[in-house]
């Protein structure tokens, strides 16, 4: 089998013939790669006159005389023919032996086994364990699959909703009832979406950086999200903000509370002239004490006018368009206003948006791999869920030592950095406490 590098266009038409791709197996990737400082090619490998393969390969210096090799998400062949697998295996090998790279590192988005909504594996589901078999007949080593978050490697775990041959009403059925709950509910108090433009995008930054220090994780900076509008272009990424218009808001329950003094007098004068009726008394009841929340949701938005404006920023996603699904990448919440339901807003009106589109899936992206209320994730999990979202377990990270030996010497000598740095760690802790 024959590896020989092809140009950016070339492989731009040969994604064009694959359906299912990631966004990350893009050549716009590629070029965010590049900018980076990864030194990255476009292959194809030859069997027989024809093309049984081809990648994106981004390579980084390693040890400054050596290199290490990621392909995202992995190469495009048909991963359950082991005789081409080992073939072309042997020949990238070889092809990144000459480029000094110790070992190559590929994660392709391909399932483990079929999971459904609720993280349960399939009983006589489909499975590609035969994938990882042939990938280690190979000589790639499989990393162990572990569940929980790891922010040094992409998601290993997903949450997935179909859209394929099926309308918004039909989406909409098949959401949890407390799902369709909260989209009534923001629905009810007026809150509305819209598109943020490039130069908005400190509006996402901003929510982010607050929702990171509440829940304790990493944040993306706004030059991340400045480079995927730089690198993928306004058609593959769209950024939504949902907010509430307090104007609006204020509008609607003045009216529900004309309505109800209306209401309230109609039953009175209806009792001076029929006392001692039962079923009026407590409607009579009821509505007086809707007027009074009414009177103090009209004070409050008063005050919130006070404070933000005629809006209030509710919640922020980014989203990336490529191939057949629409991709939910970031996204972060005001969580004092959380009642007011922003990411419910922002996720319905994405999802109708998919299917006008024309896309078949709506990609919520990672989530833990834990299912269960006491677990780490849970909350993210059971959200995504909400939506009717399947499980995807995909079948995770391969290592393909090119170097053998200076692979296993520049492994030991990670083990011992990491032990280090560990203990120094622990050290610093002690020393705190």
């Amino acid at each position: 089998m024959q590896i020989k590098t092809i140009s950016v266009h070339k492989y731009h038409e040969y994604l064009d013939t694959v359906h299912e791709k990631e966004f990350l197996q893009s050549d716009y990737q590629g070029m965010k790669f590049s900018q980076r400082g990864w030194e990255v090619e476009y292959i194809e490998a030859i069997k027989d006159g024809k093309t049984v393969a081809f990648s994106m390969i981004a390579c980084m210096p390693l040890m400054k005389v050596f290199k290490y090799c990621y392909i995202p998400r992995g190469f495009f062949m048909d991963y359950h023919s082991k005789e081409d697998v080992i073939s072309f295996t042997s020949s990238l090998k070889k092809y990144l032996k000459k480029k000094n790279v110790i070992y190559a590192e590929i994660d392709p988005c391909i399932e483990f086994v079929q999971r459904d909504k609720d993280g349960n594996i399939v009983e006589n589901g489909y499975d590609n364990k035969d994938v990882v078999e042939n990938l280690k007949a190979a000589g790639f080593l499989h990393l162990p699959m572990k569940p929980g978050y790891d922010i040094s490697k992409e998601c290993r775990w997903v949450s997935v909703l179909n859209l394929k041959g099926k309308t918004k009403e039909e989406i909409f059925k098949e959401f949890s009832y407390q799902t369709r709950q909260d989209i009534r509910t923001y629905e009810k108090y007026c809150v509305k979406t819209r598109v943020l433009n490039e130069d908005q995008l400190d509006v996402l930054d901003e929510m982010e950086k607050e929702t990171s220090e509440r829940q304790d994780f990493e944040a993306m900076s706004l030059d991340f999200y400045k480079d995927l509008y730089h690198f993928y272009g306004k058609s593959h990424i769209e950024t939504v903000l949902s907010y509430l218009d307090l104007d609006a808001y204020a509008i609607k329950m003045q009216s529900e509370f004309d309505k109800t003094s209306k209401d309230i007098e109609k039953t009175k004068t209806f009792l001076e002239q029929n006392p001692g009726n039962v079923k009026k008394e407590k409607r009579l009841k009821t509505d007086e004490e809707y007027y009074n929340s009414l009177q103090k949701k009209l004070s409050h938005i008063e005050e919130l006018k006070q404070e933000y404006g005629k809006e209030i920023p509710l919640a922020c996603c980014l989203f990336v368009k490529y191939g057949h699904q629409i991709v939910y990448l970031v996204g972060s919440s005001n969580y004092e206003h959380r009642v007011f339901r922003g990411p419910y807003a922002i996720q319905w009106k994405m999802i109708q948006e998919a299917i006008d589109e024309g896309y078949d899936l709506y990609n919520f992206y990672g989530i833990s791999g834990y299912f269960r209320k006491d677990e780490e994730g849970y909350g993210v999990f059971d959200y995504k869920r909400g939506y009717n979202a399947v499980v995807r377990e995909y079948i995770g990270n391969f290592i393909l030592p090119c170097k053998p030996f200076i692979f296993k010497i520049y492994n030991n000598l990670k083990h011992i950095y990491l032990h280090m740095l560990t203990l120094l760690q622990a050290k610093n802790l002690f020393r705190k406490n």
